[in-house]
């Protein structure tokens, strides 16, 4: 059996002033500095087969800090955030000013959104799902217990849900960004996943 633990990187500055951060990056806040903390209380007693993160310095650094730098990290792009192109440093009200077909799309018909400079959620379903299959087929042990940690973004913290869920992409618009650095427990047993927690989920901008 393999057990999956999934985290959203710590509050970031952008965060709290309400921007895009997709494939660019602001520094954590002491809020998250303080919640990566926590997090590494939650995780430190338990013993990991593998740590993986986004590349995007927020969700590195906040397993950093919840593990004590004391742990090997594998950096994987497949975990990275929604590429937004354009939208990414920009304020959310703007881009629905600006954009409010694409904006509309982006958080309540998924399956239709699209960005030039930017990626679709079929292609973000396409390479989390890649790197979901890597992962079981690197850890999966059917005799064996595993568990591994993973702290990536709000976008394809959902995703990974909804791969595990076995849910088309258009239901991803009934998922809600989770807190910043708050645990998901999956297991997966050799044929499904199964949810073992959630936090409560927070309506929070992307």
């Amino acid at each position: 059996m393999l057990e999956i633990y999934m985290a959203r990187h710590g509050q970031t500055e952008w965060n709290v002033l309400g921007r895009m951060q997709g494939w660019l990056n602001s520094p954590l806040t002491e809020s998250g500095i303080q919640s990566a903390h926590y997090l590494g209380r939650e995780i430190r007693p338990l013993e990991f087969d593998a740590y993986y993160s986004s590349p995007s310095n927020r969700a590195l650094n906040t397993l950093q800090i919840a593990t004590n730098n004391a742990v090997h990290i594998t950096c994987d792009d497949r975990l990275r955030e929604i590429g937004l192109g354009s939208w990414q440093g920009m304020l959310s009200e703007d881009i629905e000013k600006k954009y409010p077909k694409a904006y509309r799309e982006y958080y309540f018909e998924p399956e239709k959104f699209k960005l030039e400079d930017g990626e679709n959620y079929h292609m973000l379903y396409k390479r989390v799902d890649d790197f979901v299959r890597e992962l079981l087929d690197r850890h999966f042990e059917a005799n064996r217990f595993k568990r591994v940690m993973i702290v990536t973004h709000g976008v394809t913290l959902m995703m990974l849900r909804l791969i595990f869920n076995g849910d088309q992409i258009h239901k991803i618009k009934d998922y809600h960004v989770a807190g910043n650095a708050k645990l998901h427990i999956y297991k997966y047993d050799g044929s499904r996943f199964k949810c073992l927690h959630e936090p409560t989920e927070e309506h929070l901008k992307r």
